[in-house]
């Protein structure tokens, strides 16, 4: 069953084209710090942790958690004595209190391997930590709404991926379904087999019954990087953005049928077809130097057709109108022909032809198109490929780091746990993923998406009941943040708070950019070359020099403070 295709479209109101940038702003931020008690635990990556994998899973490592579901200003971090400690924020008299909460069960001592120790909230009285060594561990923490934190209890404590296998948390929600309450924990581990790098994501869910007990486990894997990955709210699915396919690879609840291994023969696929929100590129290969006057292209604005020498390669309804007196077409002495369809609304269609056509492969890298003609010209010639015929091979270890796939091949798509497929694909060939935010508890994280000059944060959600549409709405948006970030190379952590008020690039240890474009004012600017004043809508942008307490190791931002957590110093940055 084809994936259907999910087009990102921006809403309009949300947008605002007259603004200009930002101007700097020289007064200084109040901040307030606290020194920490006991110092963060943090590992570096050891000698067999040497992939960018693993370097972007430890660099980016966010040390200081929030609390989704606690509205004051509450945060947590876990210190060298693998203890949890709780800090509370006062914005009243500007103090800091910080108590120990929880000890880390075990203190396994580490070894080579080992990840970060992680800290999760799934629901208001639950918490979830991993050590870094293997074991994840339940936790009871009671209203965490109080003055006075309680205690937290651990309520089960499991080797879920087995010996010698460690991990970091993703993603956790607790969900109900025939009154049984269900914990959902995604985990990120890296397996390495002789040429590569995998990056795995683990699914494993426990039910409460009394006790707290393992119940389900799956996997999925792809190679290189996972820029971001979710439960879907009625856990029946996964979202995972990557420049790679993900696959299930492990279902304890279901078996993973593979797919039938159909040949390039049987499939006959002999055109393939590229598009943007405007056009679409049909493509096939005739033989070379073939005759024009024997080429029959027939298109109206619901209907295409191709013909060679009596040969039928397209033909059927369009998904959508085309307008048909734009329709160009091109011949190459190599043959290969390519018609050129212009469509009449912008949009991104999921299939060329009405029903879908085996006949015809959709490409999303322009590139690929002259590869994929390559090993399927002989589809569309006159030449019989024999059985003992083979494409020359190719060793996967003379391929470097720089054949990796690009930021500009990430497609964000949701994969389907009942028949372990890929329901829905949104390509981010010209959204490039920048951080994701968490908007509402229930719901999975935001993704912050560039659009042209702006950010756009995008709330997936879950797919609706008795239907196929996969709804990703348009939230917000940071203006002419994906510009600015862009020229920040030394950025570490990039974010911004729930109400969109502004947004912030984090360096790893000198400056913290800060952009408020909605407190703009129009401002007067005068034209070099006429001398004209001009009015101009603008934001504000603020520097904030972070050099004199350490790398930043963490941050949280919220609508009124932005929290920076450094090797040694809590800072809270207001933003009122």
């Amino acid at each position: 069953m084809p994936s259907t295709l999910v087009e990102l479209r921006p809403n309009r109101r949300l947008l605002d084209h007259e603004f200009e940038g930002y101007k700097l702003n020289l007064l200084a931020l109040p901040h307030y710090t606290h020194d920490l008690v006991s110092p963060i635990d943090k590992l570096y990556p050891d000698e067999v942790q040497y992939s960018f994998v693993h370097a972007k899973l430890f660099a980016l490592h966010n040390h200081l958690v929030s609390d989704d579901w606690d509205y004051s200003y509450n945060c947590y971090y876990i210190d060298k004595k693998q203890q949890v400690r709780h800090i509370m924020f006062e914005s009243t008299n500007h103090t800091f209190h910080n108590t120990v909460v929880y000890d880390v069960p075990a203190h396994v001592q580490r070894k080579s391997g080992h990840f970060n120790l992680c800290l999760a909230f799934p629901s208001a009285n639950l918490a979830i930590v991993s050590d870094g060594t293997g074991y994840l561990h339940i936790v009871e923490t009671g209203s965490r709404n109080k003055p006075s934190p309680n205690q937290w209890q651990t309520m089960h404590s499991n080797l879920v991926l087995g010996e010698n296998k460690y991990f970091i948390i993703i993603d956790s929600r607790i969900h109900e379904k025939n009154n049984k309450e269900s914990l959902h924990c995604l985990l990120q581990s890296v397996e390495q087999n002789e040429n590569h790098f995998f990056s795995v994501l683990t699914w494993v869910t426990f039910q409460h019954d009394g006790n707290w007990k393992q119940t389900s486990l799956r996997q999925a894997q792809g190679k290189g990087i996972v820029h971001y990955a979710a439960i879907e709210t009625s856990c029946t699915a996964l979202y995972i953005a990557s420049d790679n396919p993900f696959k299930f690879t492990t279902d304890s609840e279901m078996e993973i049928k593979e797919p039938s291994i159909e040949t390039e023969q049987q499939r006959k696929i002999i055109y393939t077809w590229l598009q943007t929100t405007d056009d679409i590129t049909v493509t096939l290969k005739l033989q070379p130097l073939c005759d024009k006057n024997l080429l029959n292209i027939s298109v109206t604005p619901l209907t295409i057709k191709i013909n060679y020498a009596d040969k039928t390669f397209v033909e059927g309804k369009l998904r959508y109108k085309v307008d048909c007196e734009l329709t160009t077409w091109n011949l190459q002495e190599n043959g290969q022909l390519d018609i050129l369809l212009t469509k009449t609304d912008s949009m991104l269609w999921d299939e060329l032809v009405e029903g879908g056509d085996k006949n015809g492969e959709q490409i999303l890298d322009a590139s690929l198109v002259e590869e994929a003609h390559q090993r399927l010209a002989h589809l569309c010639s006159e030449t019989e490929v024999t059985v003992d015929q083979s494409a020359p091979g190719f060793s996967t270890q003379e391929l470097e780091e720089c054949d990796a796939a690009s930021e500009e091949d990430t497609v964000l798509v949701r994969l389907d746990t009942t028949n372990h497929e890929i329901t829905h694909r949104i390509p981010l060939s010209v959204h490039q993923y920048l951080f994701k935010i968490k908007l509402e508890t229930n719901e999975v994280p935001a993704l912050a998406l560039r659009h042209d000059v702006d950010a756009c944060i995008w709330q997936p959600f879950a797919q609706l009941v008795n239907s196929d549409t996969w709804p990703v709405k348009h939230q917000g948006t940071l203006l002419a943040f994906g510009y600015v970030q862009s020229s920040k190379q030394n950025r570490k952590f990039v974010t911004c708070p729930p109400n969109f008020s502004y947004s912030v690039v984090c360096e790893a240890t000198r400056h913290i950019f800060i952009y408020r474009s909605s407190g703009s004012q129009d401002c007067q600017l005068r034209k070099r070359t006429s001398g004209a004043m001009k009015t101009v809508k603008i934001g504000q942008q603020h520097v904030f020099n972070i050099d004199k307490f350490g790398e930043v190791l963490g941050i949280n931002a919220t609508n009124d403070y932005l929290f920076l957590l450094t090797e040694s110093t809590l800072l809270a940055v207001g933003l009122q």
